[in-house]
């Protein structure tokens, strides 16, 4: 009877115990539950601030950017206001091509280069006939009569007057041309020539 009730006793103990450890396994895996759902909750929240900062990057890059750009034109202004060209040199100057642009002789055209011309002009035959060509550092054009159009930019360089013309369709590139005062092959006087013409892509 006594080692019956010993028997009970120590499966009464023993039960309670395999209870108790159960318990504290279920205890732990809940912990350990928590743990994974802390450590993923942790893993998105720093994806998302991640994610933030890329976007902040790259939204101060195109800021940066920006500003840069603007410093740029800002610099191009103020240099613009610290030419010593006035509104009247443009005046003078479009006006020297506008009339350069009408002549039909290559002779009298020669007239509107200024002496700074960095480059000359192609020899024309004995009868004065073209093609002809002028020559310059950076390259060459074929004079051809009624072959600028309008103007469609104004710039400065320095103290440099660039127009950009428009040119006929039989010239494949647009003309810049880079203005001096200064003087002519054949006259002293100090006038707004050419002193360069640039081929600009259409």
């Amino acid at each position: 009877m006594k080692k019956s009730a010993y028997a009970i006793i120590a499966l009464v103990i023993f039960l309670a115990m395999m209870i108790i450890n159960n318990l504290n396994m279920g205890n732990e895996a809940e912990k350990l539950q928590q743990e994974r759902d802390n450590l993923t909750e942790q893993v998105a929240a720093f994806k998302d601030v991640r994610e933030k900062n890329a976007a902040a990057f790259e939204e101060t890059a195109k800021e940066n950017e920006r500003l840069k750009n603007n410093a740029d034109d800002l610099k191009k202004e103020i240099d613009r206001l610290n030419s010593p060209v006035l509104y009247q040199d443009f005046l003078d100057a479009v006006r020297t091509v506008e009339d350069y642009k009408e002549e039909d002789s290559f002779n009298k055209a020669k007239d509107y280069f200024g002496f700074s011309l960095n480059g000359g002009f192609s020899p024309i035959d004995r009868a004065g006939n073209c093609p002809c060509s002028i020559h310059f550092k950076t390259g060459s054009i074929d004079w051809e009569p009624n072959s600028v159009l309008d103007l469609k930019e104004i710039g400065i360089e320095g103290e440099k007057i660039v127009l950009t013309y428009q040119t006929a369709d039989m010239i494949r590139d647009d003309y810049q041309f880079i203005m001096s005062k200064t003087k002519g092959f054949d006259d002293e006087t100090l006038r707004w020539r050419i002193e360069e013409v640039k081929t600009i892509k259409k």
